[in-house]
């Protein structure tokens, strides 16, 4: 009897859990939303949403336990970005991240809609130097 890969293992009960609660808050979901377009330091997504910086890391620290992002950290700088589905549930409710928020007002950032994609390579360009 052979393996299966980690994606395709069904979670156990507890795991759902602590994903689901990962999408319990519009924060959350906000963040979730803007790191589709890719990686972004902190201090981007601050921008972005017009949070306070400790807001935007409380919530960033439950994404990461909730095993829904990833961070790699630069000097001062971190780095998330979405994780790799872990199974098939995660990398279902991945995809709905993609593909079912889109068109829902208030996802973006506060007045002027920024698309992180844009934002996110001026600010690196930044960060570079």
């Amino acid at each position: 009897m052979s393996a299966l890969p980690a994606s395709s293992v069904a979670p156990a009960l507890v795991d759902l859990d602590l994903l689901f609660k990962g999408f319990a808050d519009p924060t959350r979901i906000r963040i979730l939303n803007l790191l589709i377009a890719g990686e972004l330091c902190v201090c981007d997504i601050v921008a972005i949403l017009g949070l306070p910086q400790s807001t935007v890391s409380r919530h960033l620290g439950y994404l990461l336990r909730s095993e829904l992002v990833e961070v790699s950290r630069e000097w001062k700088f971190a780095h998330y970005r979405l994780a790799s589905p872990a199974n098939p549930v995660h990398k279902n409710l991945l995809n709905c991240v993609r593909t079912c928020f889109r068109g829902i007002g208030g996802l973006a950032g506060r007045g002027k809609m920024h698309r992180a994609s844009e934002y996110s390579l001026g600010v690196a360009a930044n960060h570079s130097g």
